[in-house]
């Protein structure tokens, strides 16, 4: 979806009359990233338990736009995440499009939605905001704006809620706390350890005994490839004569001069770590390299809530995180993964060695990751609780038997 025009797919034919109430879910974008994956698995839930009119409406496209498509009127805007004329007509134009019938709520994505939000605030349409992210990439008035626009803000974890607490203290009543949970319940389970192995080495032209740490997001200083480079170069100075360990990274961005990419691979190419660490790039099914690999290195400046960690536990690998990054360590706490101090290099160096040299320590990781993701982070069950959320705000039920609410215009 690209272009300047806003696009409406999925519309309902003319010959047909559609009286159900209008649900707006908001997203920023429709990449392959962890928001709109979970805005879209909120949508696919929405439209399996609720009889209503689903429409999206996005800031910009992505490769999951269709996806979108195949569960709602999918509003394209090609429009930046900022207030603007622009925004607002178009906006007002999606609400106003139906003139007996507007939409009832709004389900909006994100702070990078928090405009969209407000503008339909202004329309008087209640909404449920889901905030994913750290304050430090935003001002107290960002916070006002998702505050005064929302019935409900939803957070991740503790941590994130307590970071925009001390932003802006949250009015009393308003938030939630919501972990998202697995995207997808199968992760994991589709592709035998043996055979992801196998089929990763084989891809890289790695040693059979490779031992593998991955990492997974975008190229960029948020994400930490940074960090995670200087570890893979502490773990290959150290682990000279042993059996090779080697770093992945599965996700894209800039790799322009001057990006940070160009300047880790850089560093890197000065170094005996050059031959140990991979940046692979974007990867449609990432399932192989989670279940292939052998421990998760989660080396993010600032990550709220990241799905990749989920994923990771589902995957029974052991994942490395830092305080004092996000809500990670909240995830893999008591036992289910290692939490060493920020940007603690010796020390997650000093695990991956460990993890490496005696895998047998992995076990009772392995196993506290697996339990965890099936009795705490369960997407389904939090689905329902934001539908819960929705008919408390409006304070009508969401939830109904499916009726017949076509009405076929006369010929």
């Amino acid at each position: 979806m690209t272009g300047r025009k806003l696009r409406l797919f999925g519309s309902k034919q003319n010959t047909t009359q559609d009286l159900r109430p209008r649900v707006l879910f908001v997203s920023h974008e429709a990449t392959r990233t962890g928001a709109p994956k979970i805005i879209l698995n909120l949508l696919k839930h929405f439209t399996d338990h609720c009889d209503y009119q689903v429409e999206t409406i996005l800031h910009s496209g992505g490769h999951l736009a269709e996806d979108f498509q195949d569960y709602s009127t999918v509003h394209c805007l090609n429009l930046p995440c900022q207030q603007s004329a622009d925004l607002r007509k178009k906006v007002r134009r999606i609400v106003q499009r139906k003139k007996d019938n507007h939409p009832i709520l709004a389900i909006c994505n994100s702070m990078e939605s928090r405009f969209i939000a407000e503008i339909l605030s202004e329309m008087e349409i209640p909404a449920i905001s889901l905030v994913h992210e750290l304050p430090s990439s935003y001002t107290e008035e960002d916070y006002q704006i998702v505050y005064n626009s929302s019935g409900k803000v939803v957070f991740p974890v503790q941590a994130v809620r307590h970071e925009a607490e001390q932003k802006l203290p949250i009015p009393f009543g308003k938030s939630v706390v919501l972990s998202q949970g697995l995207l997808d319940a199968d992760f994991g389970k589709r592709i035998t350890r043996e055979s992801a192995r196998e089929r990763i080495r084989r891809e890289l032209d790695l040693p059979d005994d490779a031992f593998i740490v991955l990492g997974c997001g975008t190229l960029d200083l948020r994400k930490g490839i940074d960090h995670f480079a200087v570890i893979a170069r502490r773990v290959v100075q150290l682990n000279k004569n042993q059996s090779p360990i080697h770093f992945v990274w599965v996700g894209e961005g800039p790799r322009w001069t001057h990006s940070t990419y160009h300047y880790v691979q850089l560093d890197l190419d000065k170094t005996p770590a050059r031959d140990f660490v991979h940046f692979i790039g974007e990867r449609e099914n990432v399932e192989p390299y989670f279940v292939g690999s052998d421990a998760f290195l989660m080396s993010s400046r600032v990550d709220p809530f990241p799905c990749v960690i989920h994923e990771a536990m589902a995957s029974g690998l052991p994942v490395i995180t830092f305080a004092n990054s996000g809500g990670a360590p909240e995830a893999v706490e008591n036992g289910a993964g290692f939490v060493v101090p920020y940007a603690d290099y010796e020390q997650s160096a000093s695990i991956i060695r460990m993890l490496a040299t005696q895998p047998e320590m992995a076990t009772g990781v392995r196993e506290c990751s697996l339990e965890r993701i099936e009795t705490r982070y369960c997407f389904e069950e939090y689905a329902h609780k934001i539908i819960d959320l929705a008919e408390s705000v409006l304070g009508a039920r969401l939830r109904t038997v499916r009726q017949q609410h076509v009405i076929r215009a006369a010929a």
